[in-house]
């Protein structure tokens, strides 16, 4: 079986307290042509903290029991939960390297005619859409989010125990915040990013501790200035968007946007999904939608004069900024430049003289392993700034004497004489002509 040969398993904390997230993640599948099967069977996986922790055995045969469902289809298993994901990834893992576990859990499944083996591998909604591929997803970006701020939050069950999950670094993982990435945005790093959010601190009776786990990342999310909050687990949406009304009565006031990753892939791809998002979180997500028409607003200013996608992955780069002449003994620096476009900053950037210090030497493009470089950037930033009249004195100068002679030096008879060469001006009339005649159209489009 492939990767797309898939059953959903949802779990019982979305599909009954969060089913909102649920459309998202069916959205951003149908979008991608994904097909799957459901399986009305399924139960819980179970839960790993608390029926873990209060019957291991019970918590084994039914997570052998929903492994043992998806095989008899002949499917792997896609969820969109952590816990879920932990479960049925790391039962499936004892089950495939301890056989005495397996004969055990397979001696309580044949009395409900059921066998389990372990074919099924089990995949986590974020691992699968990083499986599929990023040039896929952003070949399909209705929306660049460039400039939006997110904190990532992975959560405990995502990652670890890592022994069975094996799929990235459990304390330094990175896939999570490449695929945030990907659609522009950029993920913030802040402290205490890979501490748990708390979720099962009120089950263990002690839910103050759950509120000040949720405070203390809260406030390090709130000192990185981020514009939101993306989690991969329905236990930590709740902790983070449910929470901070609580927080609200002790006078802490953050308002910061908690969505789960389907619903911003759903922004970014077009998909619309906002009335539900606003209707259904009890943390305000305005913000974010304002947020995010200004960043189109501000890539369809870019797209007027840029290529977006290349400027995004040179920003990423940046392998040519040690290399530049200039920046070697000056303050310029042109991978901040283009970061700023890639903002919508263009106005400011075209006001600052600095871009006037770019001396098309052409060291980027022979660098850029795209082999473009930054030379024909700095160009239309500096044809912008000169139409609007931000223009250095040196420059200026030299135009405006290319205007009236058709020639950036002073033509000397006198200095051609000396070396025996004829001494005749050139007949540049037509020329002048020409360039009066851009000006005015010129100034004809600025007025418009």
């Amino acid at each position: 079986m492939t990767i797309q040969d898939i059953v959903l398993f949802p779990g019982c904390m979305i599909s009954y307290r969060l089913p909102f997230i649920e459309v998202s993640v069916r959205k951003a599948l149908e979008f991608f042509g994904i097909q799957f099967t459901e399986n009305l069977n399924f139960s819980c996986c179970p839960e790993p903290n608390g029926i873990k922790n209060t019957n291991e055995l019970v918590y084994a045969v039914t997570a052998a029991r929903n492994l043992a469902l998806a095989e008899s289809e002949g499917r792997n298993i896609l969820t969109p939960c952590n816990g879920c994901f932990e479960t049925l990834k790391g039962i499936r893992s004892e089950i495939k390297t301890d056989h005495h576990f397996r004969d055990k859990l397979n001696s309580y499944l044949d009395k409900i005619d059921l066998n389990v083996i372990g074919e099924s591998d089990v995949f986590h909604l974020v691992e699968f859409f990083h499986k599929l591929g990023k040039d896929t997803i952003k070949d399909n970006i209705e929306y660049p989010l460039s400039g939006l701020r997110v904190a990532v939050h992975y959560g405990c069950h995502f990652l670890r125990p890592s022994e069975k999950i094996q799929m990235d670094d459990p304390m330094e993982p990175h896939f999570f915040d490449t695929l945030i990435e990907d659609l522009g945005a950029k993920s913030v790093d802040y402290d205490r990013k890979m501490d748990c959010c708390g979720g099962s601190l009120a089950r263990a009776d002690n839910p103050d501790s759950g509120m000040e786990q949720v405070h203390t990342k809260l406030e390090a999310m709130k000192e990185a200035r981020i514009d939101c909050i993306v989690v991969s687990c329905p236990q930590c949406f709740i902790q983070f968007d449910h929470l901070q009304q609580d927080l609200k009565k002790l006078d802490y006031e953050y308002n910061i946007p908690v969505l789960y990753y389907s619903e911003l892939l759903c922004i970014a791809l077009g998909i619309d999904i906002r009335e539900i998002i606003e209707k259904y979180h009890r943390t305000q997500v305005e913000s974010v939608f304002e947020k995010v028409d200004l960043i189109h607003q501000k890539n369809e200013e870019i797209k007027k004069y840029f290529d977006v996608e290349f400027l995004k992955n040179c920003y990423s780069c940046g392998a040519c900024n040690n290399d530049c002449p200039v920046a070697k003994i000056t303050t310029f620096d042109p991978n901040k430049i283009v970061g700023k476009i890639l903002d919508g900053k263009i106005d400011e950037v075209i006001k600052d003289p600095i871009i006037w210090m770019c001396l098309d030497c052409y060291v980027c493009y022979e660098l850029c392993p795209m082999r473009v470089g930054l030379v024909d950037v700095f160009t239309t930033l500096r044809n912008l700034a000169r139409k609007k009249g931000y223009i250095t004195k040196g420059f200026k100068g030299e135009f405006e004497s290319f205007k009236k002679m058709g020639t950036v030096a002073m033509f000397s008879h006198s200095a051609r004489k000396r070396v025996g060469l004829e001494s005749v001006k050139p007949k540049l009339n037509d020329l002048k002509k020409l360039i009066s005649e851009i000006e005015k159209e010129e100034e004809m489009e600025g007025s418009n």
